[in-house]
């Protein structure tokens, strides 16, 4: 006689939710397969067990449950072998795009970690630093038209190079403001960037949406704090510009290293200015 377990027992022993089987069992996935004839219990056999690791394995590789009712009524093995390979196909460009991801997220880390290490050491002193130029794609922003065409240069980014990942995109943006923004009066007369830039990884330089943005020689400042509260700031970079007598020779670029994108707090807020000089 086969050994027998119930429903409860298979859950325990293979972790997964008595439920579940039940809804395998309606589906007629998966079905207890002895039957005793005294009382009318269904039990499943030990071998039943392998039948749940395939279903575990088929959804951890992306079949969904039709699917899998399906692929079990396969009776030609070149049939069955195509439908497995075309799911190796799907869950390798999964993979693909997952590392991708990943790697967009160290990056943006990574990034976070180093700003705030300068800011420890800083604070918000303003200093003036060789920067390098950024590569990225640039848009206009004060329109909804300007946004579209702005998207739509990463969409076409994205679709010739399967390994860039659009996460983090507002995240990473910078934006380009005109030297004016410095000294604005009215909060909302200044609102809008010039400009937007998304810096984009080296790898895809050679892009024909990507473009240099120089740099070189830059006015350097933190600011960590409410966005309300920058103006303190910018005043003082105002103050230093002209006590100096420096000259200014492009838009500032104003990266916003931690907002409420990381946290709900805004005295953690960090942003990074650079004004290029001469």
């Amino acid at each position: 006689m086969k050994k027998k377990y119930r429903i409860g027992e298979v859950a325990k022993i293979k972790d997964i939710d008595a439920q579940t089987l039940r809804y395998y069992d309606k589906l007629g996935l998966l079905s207890p397969e002895i039957i005793d004839k005294t009382n009318g219990y269904r039990y499943y056999s030990i071998e039943q067990f392998m039948d749940v690791d395939c279903i575990k394995f088929f959804r951890m590789i992306g079949f969904s449950l039709k699917e899998m009712k399906e692929f079990k009524e396969i009776t030609d093995i070149d049939e069955s072998l195509n439908t497995l390979k075309s799911k190796k196909d799907i869950f390798k460009e999964e993979i693909r795009r997952k590392q991708a991801i990943l790697k967009n997220m160290e990056i943006i880390i990574q990034g976070i970690e180093d700003k705030r290490n300068l800011y420890k050491i800083n604070g918000s002193n303003i200093e003036i630093k060789e920067c390098e130029d950024i590569y990225g794609v640039i848009g206009e922003c004060k329109t909804a038209n300007d946004w579209f065409e702005f998207e739509k240069k990463l969409g076409e980014l994205t679709k010739r190079y399967p390994k860039y990942s659009e996460i983090g995109h507002n995240k990473d943006i910078l934006l380009i403001y005109n030297y004016d923004f410095l000294t604005r009066t009215n909060q909302e007369e200044m609102e809008f960037a010039e400009k937007i830039l998304l810096p984009i990884d080296k790898n895809f330089m050679e892009d024909e949406n990507v473009e240099k943005y120089p740099l070189g020689k830059c006015l350097v400042a933190y600011h960590k704090g409410s966005h309300k509260s920058e103006g303190d700031l910018f005043e003082r970079i105002v103050e230093f510009i002209s006590d100096n007598k420096i000259n200014i020779r492009g838009d500032i670029v104003i990266t916003t290293v931690i907002d409420e994108f990381i946290i709900n707090n805004p005295d953690e807020f960090l942003i990074e200015i650079k004004v290029p000089i001469i």
